[in-house]
């Protein structure tokens, strides 16, 4: 069973941090390395991946699905992960 409200509460944060433009800051690279130490702490915690990049992810390059870096998206996954799981 998925931890939901921890995945739900790192989304938040996420959110928070992008609307506070530390993303910005940070650039591209850095905020990916950052999201993927925490995606990497989240699984101790049981948390869903899916939900802590929910409507974030494809902003800062992140697929939802694989937990990859990615140019392009559809629906929040990358174009590889739609062409070969979804199509």
């Amino acid at each position: 069973m998925s931890n939901h409200s921890g995945s739900y509460m790192l989304n938040d944060i996420l959110k928070i941090l992008e609307k506070e433009s530390v993303f910005q800051f940070l650039g591209k690279e850095k905020t990916q390395n950052l999201i993927f130490d925490i995606l990497r702490m989240s699984y101790q915690y049981d948390c869903n991946p899916g939900e802590i990049l929910e409507n974030i992810g494809e902003k800062i390059g992140i697929c939802y699905y694989c937990q990859s870096a990615a140019e392009e998206f559809h629906n929040g996954i990358c174009k590889t992960c739609h062409e070969t799981d979804f199509s």
